[in-house]
């Protein structure tokens, strides 16, 4: 399970103005797109938080790869893990060591409880992906992150809900465990039967959702 956890813009608020002991101690690092910024390799113990941009988290083995988790806009990752991290943007972190962040956890005991949350929502998260990585076929992985991104972030209009995914073809590839080539064909497939319609590289528009739930269910 990655070492991963969420502060919302509160708690950032909180944790960095409330505290300018704990702030001196970050580092900002900038990250350009397919950067890797952390590998299993390095022996550093730190923390970071993502101040801006997007990152993805996965292990490799041989020539394969599978996606853990993406960190976007107040995501809190360690760096002793066995998995990789990538730039899927142009990303800014904050960087500091566990054992300072650690103690800023003490001094500050309610962002303790926020964190304890969020790591009970990664398990959850965490097994759904290797539940489907395990048991089913990636027409359905591609239905369960269309899904997940529509309660994430769509916008519902009158003619179905719009997701900015800020993903391109690759990267969902990436996140569902396949190739682009797979992706691109079920998207048309979804777009032929009317299900969705591309408004860009990386905005769909959902027309059809309860068709989708319905898949889901009766998988």
């Amino acid at each position: 399970m990655p070492n991963k956890m969420k502060l919302s813009d509160a708690d950032l608020l909180s944790l960095f103005h409330a505290d300018s002991d704990f702030q001196t101690n970050f580092t900002a690092r900038h990250y350009a797109r397919k950067t890797l910024v952390y590998s299993p390799f390095e022996e550093k113990n730190l923390v970071f938080v993502v101040r801006s941009g997007r990152l993805r988290i996965y292990l490799a083995y041989e020539d394969k790869e599978f996606t853990l988790a993406l960190l976007e806009k107040g995501d809190v990752f360690s760096t002793h893990t066995p998995a990789f991290v990538q730039a899927l943007e142009g990303t800014e972190i904050l960087v500091c060591s566990t054992a300072t962040f650690r103690q800023a956890l003490a001094r500050r005991p309610e962002l303790s409880l926020t964190m304890v949350k969020v790591l009970g929502e990664l398990l959850r998260n965490s097994i759904q992906t290797i539940e489907g990585l395990a048991f089913k076929d990636v027409r359905l992985r591609l239905v369960d992150f269309l899904l997940g991104a529509a309660a994430d972030r769509g916008q519902v209009t009158p003619q179905g809900t719009v997701v900015q995914l800020g993903l391109g073809t690759e990267d969902i590839a990436l996140l569902v465990g396949t190739t682009r080539q797979t992706i691109s064909q079920i998207i048309n497939d979804f777009i032929k039967a009317g299900l969705l319609v591309k408004i860009d590289r990386k905005t769909l528009l959902i027309k059809e959702l309860d068709a989708f739930k319905e898949m889901k269910e009766f998988s």
